[in-house]
């Protein structure tokens, strides 16, 4: 259940053992969809900058993306936040088909601590419309340490970038 704007997703409605179990039960879920469709371009499946008018990292992602695509991108952006020292990024991952459990995990386990070490601060999400895409990152967000990560999901992208203004 979404609560208002800029609110984060209900606990109490977490869905992530149900995510687990269906990937389990149904483990098409985590096949590429590069074996059936064709890969995407990168350009295709994201697009990464450094806004130097906001001074912030945009990342836009768009279609499913192939952990490879995935980790890649990501890691594009820990270059740019480091790189213009930069602390804040607008995730705008409204049109982002799936997050494996695999890269649920490196994000928990390996990419996160690096990029707060690094310097992350805040992520303002712009929500997800896919369903699993959804559960898939309340997921990785309930894990994040609040005291250094700031985490918020929004509606829209002007919401979005008038919380990172003020953090």
């Amino acid at each position: 259940m979404i609560r208002g704007t800029g609110s984060r997703w209900d606990k109490k409605n977490d869905l992530a053992p149900f995510v687990q179990c269906a990937a389990s039960l149904f483990p098409f879920f985590l096949i590429s969809r590069s074996d059936l469709t064709g890969m995407k371009t990168r350009n295709e499946t994201y697009h990464i900058y450094y806004d130097e008018t906001a001074g912030w990292v945009v990342m836009q992602w768009h279609g499913y993306a192939t952990s490879e695509q995935f980790r890649e991108g990501t890691e594009l952006m820990l270059e740019l936040l480091k790189k213009h020292r930069a602390s804040k990024v607008l995730g705008d991952i409204r049109d982002m088909e799936m997050m494996g459990m695999a890269d649920q995990h490196w994000l928990d386990n390996a990419f996160l601590p690096r990029a707060i070490a690094g310097g992350f601060r805040a992520l303002a999400i712009i929500k997800p419309v896919h369903y699993f895409n959804k559960v898939a990152v309340e997921t990785v967000s309930y894990k994040v340490d609040k005291d250094k990560l700031a985490i918020n999901f929004f509606d829209s992208r002007e919401e979005a970038e008038q919380w990172l203004k003020n953090k």
